[in-house]
């Protein structure tokens, strides 16, 4: 039965987008929503003008652009005394005027629907990431998560047993 799963029958449909012109700030809020909906869910998919697809923003990177930005702070001073209020609204505002673009993924692992069990399991381990996205006729159809592949492995191996 596990040999016989597909990617589509892991996918998430009810990805999160938003447009390559927005902001870090619009970033961060649709991945906050988009959790409260999946919560292991910890992309948003970029889309061209077009509707085509630019790249993600992960977790990780939204957690670099922000770490980036508090870092370049200049009343951030660990050795001596530092206004963390202040240097923390700073960096609040810095990230609500900051571009998504220079943080957007461009390297994304991207299935077909039909792909296989054993080609999920391929690209994840090689692309070593917790999520991928599924693509039909040019257009992202929905998105993958690791923990959706861990859950019909384990399924499937428990009914073994």
């Amino acid at each position: 039965m596990l040999l016989r799963k597909r990617a589509w029958d892991m996918m998430h449909e009810d990805f999160v987008s938003i447009d390559e012109s927005a902001s870090l700030a619009e970033g961060i809020t649709v991945l906050r929503e988009g959790m409260k909906a999946s919560p292991d869910n910890n992309v948003v998919v970029v889309l061209k003008k077009n509707g085509e697809l630019r790249g993600v923003i992960s977790v990780w990177s939204m957690f670099k652009a922000v770490e980036d930005l508090v870092l370049k702070d200049e009343d951030l001073n660990l050795t001596g005394e530092t206004d963390w209020d202040r240097a923390f609204k700073r960096a609040g505002t810095a990230s609500c005027s900051a571009s998504l673009d220079e943080h957007i993924e461009e390297d994304v692992a991207i299935f077909k629907p039909t792909d296989p069990m054993l080609v999920v399991l391929e690209i994840f381990r090689k692309k070593k990431r917790s999520w991928a996205l599924v693509q039909e006729g040019g257009k992202i159809i929905g998105v993958v998560l690791l923990s959706d592949v861990y859950r019909e492995l384990s399924r499937d191996l428990i009914t073994q047993f």
